[in-house]
């Protein structure tokens, strides 16, 4: 009883904070899913899906994802998505209504348009799983307050959700800043050589940095050493070869054809009336 009474108060206290139809948002279940086919869906309140074995495939609008054992997967609302298994399919899925206080709690970044997705393995694997059984069984038993204890259960895997999500965050800024200075130094490293230094494939490197700075390592780099070469063909008077090897264009032709393209006009031209924005 004494357990009861304070659960029932904030079970009343949040019902009462929201709209009637607030806790009716609250749905979910544990599926197998064997059917190679795809089946639609359109997510009106949030989602979240763990895949627990076997594995899965998401599309949106062309773009397709697999979702190998131990993802989770948290998504917007809003998004008609199409789900498919690849052999046998087990996985949690909920559909939740979102509390103020986790709204701004709910940045990350889509891996498809809305969704985002972490991979989990051992006890931090377990511990989403049972928490979001046990928000299934509280569904499934429907006793008074089961709403509030199950949402709780589904805030605290989103919780975990968000930690990671963050720390993979802080994560790829460091890397990030790793690679620029190995692509802006000196020595002119290969793609492999530099995701390699990060500790990270190519593939990732790709896609971290198009994620963080909005277009590949190598355009990156190049528009570095333009840019570089821009400002020696203002400030100093070496040739142009020389120019070219400083800036690791090792040819004085593709600079100049890649520097008319970036700037408009050939160096040449710029040094003789220094034009070039």
């Amino acid at each position: 009883m004494t357990m009861e009474k304070p659960l029932n108060k904030m079970y009343d206290s949040i019902k009462t904070a929201q709209s009637p139809q607030f806790f009716s948002q609250l749905t979910g279940g544990s599926n197998v899913n064997t059917s190679s086919g795809w089946t639609r869906r359109l997510v009106k309140p949030w989602g979240l899906l763990l895949s627990l074995t076997g594995k899965g495939e998401m599309e949106l609008d062309g773009e397709s994802l697999k979702i190998p054992e131990g993802s989770l997967l948290v998504y917007k609302p809003g998004y008609r998505y199409t789900f498919r298994a690849l052999g046998e399919w087990h996985y949690i899925w909920f559909h939740y209504p979102i509390r103020n206080h986790m709204i701004g709690e709910m940045d990350f970044n889509e891996v498809l348009p809305g969704l985002g997705m972490q991979v989990f393995e051992g006890e931090e694997l377990s511990r989403i799983q049972t928490e979001l059984q046990e928000a299934t069984m509280l569904e499934q038993i429907h006793r008074p307050g089961w709403e509030l204890l199950a949402l709780l259960l589904v805030e605290t895997a989103l919780q975990r959700f968000i930690q990671r999500e963050q720390n993979a965050q802080r994560l790829s800024r460091d890397r990030i800043k790793h690679a620029v200075q190995l692509l802006t130094g000196s020595h002119d490293y290969r793609m492999d050589e530099v995701a390699s230094l990060c500790g990270i494939s190519v593939p990732l490197l790709y896609c971290i940095f198009r994620r963080e700075m909005g277009c590949s390592p190598r355009h990156y780099r190049e528009q570095f050493f333009l840019r570089k070469g821009k400002k020696m063909l203002l400030n100093t008077n070496l040739g142009l070869e020389e120019v070219a090897e400083a800036c690791h264009f090792y040819d004085r032709y593709y600079f100049s054809t890649r520097f008319k393209k970036h700037f408009g006009i050939s160096p040449g031209a710029f040094r003789k009336g220094k034009t070039a924005d």
